[in-house]
């Protein structure tokens, strides 16, 4: 007897469950008053951020083909190293994207990232921190 009255009970609450209408969460007022999903796509994240501001200032400029340095003479016979006007380079959608585009886009950048850092320190490699442990290193 008691076990047939909770199965009667449990049929009951979940066919009422089952019949409920739900409300998606972007449109529950409760919820969204709570906690409003407007400063999520508002802010932006930061890893996209980051990457569209590497874009603009670092992938843009050192991957043009004529980001390199020109030489010209002044008039008193020495030559002065200025840096080429960058314009940003447009896509056009008739031409099909190219694995090669990339690559040679990527070749000039490592080469005109070489040419900037010439002349400055370069970053601590890790495997030199690791070599130079007691324990560890060498």
């Amino acid at each position: 007897m008691r076990l047939s009255l909770s199965i009667i009970i449990s049929a009951f609450t979940l066919a009422g469950c089952a019949t409920n209408a739900t409300t998606p969460p972007s449109q529950n007022s409760s919820l969204n008053a709570v906690s409003p999903n407007t400063a999520a796509v508002s802010q932006g994240g930061a890893m996209q951020s980051s990457l569209d501001s590497w874009l603009k200032e670092d992938w843009v400029p050192n991957s043009a083909s004529g980001a390199s340095t020109a030489s010209s003479s002044t008039s008193k016979g020495t030559s002065a190293a200025t840096s080429a006007s960058i314009e940003p380079t447009v896509v056009s959608d008739e031409k099909p994207f190219t694995l090669q585009s990339y690559a040679d886009k990527w070749k000039a950048y490592h080469e005109n990232k070489e040419k900037m850092n010439e002349g400055k320190p370069k970053e601590a490699s890790h495997i030199d921190a690791v070599n130079a442990l007691p324990v560890i290193g060498k």
